[in-house]
């Protein structure tokens, strides 16, 4: 116990199944550092008000066992290399990140300590399996979900290691700044989030328990229902780190066996279908760094979109006259969260029918997602695309009024979201265009002044995207599957 060690947290915010805190911890006296870049333009994004929470809650965590969570502001590897000389520190030890800048980031960082003869480990945090070394029989990135899955459940996913039994801090004081000089609450829209959501480790297992002795029961057969509590909402927790992804997947797998049901089983391996579509997500950004802004189909180079600021804004703030896209950008805003069908929905929505580019999608889900995780935007918005590897086929689309009867099927969480549409009847709630005059009346409800219009009439956008995407098969002479290096 000899060794100074410096942990940098990031995207991993907790105490458990923290691989570069836990070795640090076995290793000698550790000094728990979270630096926030101001190197990145500022986004006042909806994370912001997750990380501060969360950060909150790692400091009071880590005041329990007499120690101090340092807080910094600036360059991160300036600010890294300075403390490590200051406090003679002789190793900094951090969990692995998988985005381009991020890697690129934590590899400069790594030289530069390097070359001051400070020693650097990096370990595997955030994943169930170290994707780096799956691959197909040709020795090449898997490209279909399902073949990536079926060799997953050949892995053996790496065990939790828990919190460190004992942790010894460094044997000297380190300023710090305060909570509120990181200046991640600068915005106040996004105050609200504090109605739905608990931040950080305590919330986090909260969260988790309340899922495991509920929602998980039915998650296989009512996941998709938009008003039916079995959906997890552990995205959150998960992006930011409080809890470990291989805890989730260790205690799913415990209570299979503890179960032993095979009804059950299949509801939960549902569940861990997801973990490992998250899985297959970081493992396409590693394999193309270039995942989350270009298009991995080189045809789609081809594709005419049509920008349109007023269709975007209109999808933006839920006023496109489509109820369920409507309800579900609406909740989005408000709560920093959507209902993972109706993410299909809005998302083929603004790609399909209004032909705008899946990238001004993604920016805005980075934007107001509470959950935004680069790998896991990225997949989405490509698979609805029809851009990505193993994407929806092109000729899928979404329509958002029968989606809306099949997944909402009184109108309550249309509803909820879109309160001017509260009167309406259930029979039009998907469509109030097709009302009578006299309905709409007794709802008070003027289409164009209390609701909109829709903007794109459903049949005519469908045909229209149908032969943008038919064009750029024509265009290739082929539905090309060749993706970007």
């Amino acid at each position: 116990m000899n060794k100074k060690i410096i942990v940098l947290f990031r995207n991993d915010l907790r105490l458990d199944d923290h691989p570069a805190l836990w070795h640090a911890a076995n290793t000698g006296a550790i000094l728990p550092l979270y630096i926030q870049n101001d190197q990145l333009p500022e986004q006042d994004s909806a994370q912001h008000f997750w990380t501060y929470y969360s950060l909150q809650n790692l400091q009071i965590t880590f005041s329990n066992y007499d120690m101090q969570l340092i807080l910094q502001k600036g360059d991160v590897i300036s600010q890294v290399l300075q403390l490590a000389l200051d406090t003679q520190a002789d190793a900094v030890y951090f969990n692995e990140r998988f985005s381009e800048t991020e890697r690129s980031e934590d590899e400069h960082l790594a030289n530069i300590l390097r070359a001051n003869d400070i020693e650097v480990k990096a370990f595997y945090g955030d994943t169930l399996f170290d994707v780096t070394s799956i691959r197909n029989q040709q020795n090449k990135p898997y490209a279909i979900f399902t073949s990536f899955y079926k060799r997953c459940l050949q892995e053996l996913a790496r065990k939790p290691l828990g919190r460190p039994a004992n942790m010894q801090a460094f044997p000297m004081n380190v300023s710090s700044l305060a909570l509120e000089q990181l200046q991640l609450l600068n915005g106040n829209w996004y105050n609200k989030f504090h109605n739905y959501w608990r931040p950080g480790m305590d919330g986090a297992l909260d969260q988790w328990e309340l899922f495991i002795e509920g929602g998980l029961y039915d998650y296989k057969d009512k996941r998709d229902y938009l008003t039916k509590e079995t959906i997890s909402k552990m995205s959150p927790f998960i992006a930011a780190g409080n809890i470990s992804i291989r805890f989730l997947w260790t205690t799913c797998q415990e209570l299979i066996e503890v179960e032993d049901n095979a009804a059950f089983g299949q509801q939960v391996e549902s569940f861990l279908r997801q973990l490992i579509w998250r899985e297959f997500s970081i493992y396409q950004l590693l394999s193309y760094p270039s995942f989350s802004t270009i298009s991995l189909r080189s045809n789609f180079q081809h594709f005419e979109w049509e920008p349109n600021s007023l269709h975007l804004v209109a999808w933006k703030k839920g006023q496109t006259g489509y109820p369920l896209v409507d309800a579900g950008m609406r909740e989005l805003w408000e709560t920093g969260y959507m209902h993972n069908r109706v993410r299909m929905v809005v998302a083929s929505f603004l790609v399909k029918h209004l032909l705008q580019p899946w990238q001004e999608g993604y920016s805005w889900f980075e934007h107001t997602l509470l959950d935004f995780n680069a790998a896991n935007n990225a997949m989405g918005w490509q698979w609805v695309s029809g851009t990505g590897i193993d994407s929806a086929p092109y000729f899928r689309i979404f329509n958002p009024s029968l989606q809306g009867e099949k997944f909402d099927l009184d109108g309550t969480y249309i509803k909820k979201w879109v309160p001017e549409l509260a009167n309406l009847p259930s029979k039009y709630i998907n469509a109030p265009h097709t009302a009578p005059a006299a309905i709409l009346e007794q709802a008070h409800i003027t289409l164009g002044d209390t609701y909109p219009l829709p903007i794109v009439d459903h049949k005519t956008a469908r045909a229209r995207a149908l032969k943008r995407y038919n064009a750029i098969k024509k265009a290739t002479g082929t539905e090309d599957k060749k993706v970007l290096d």
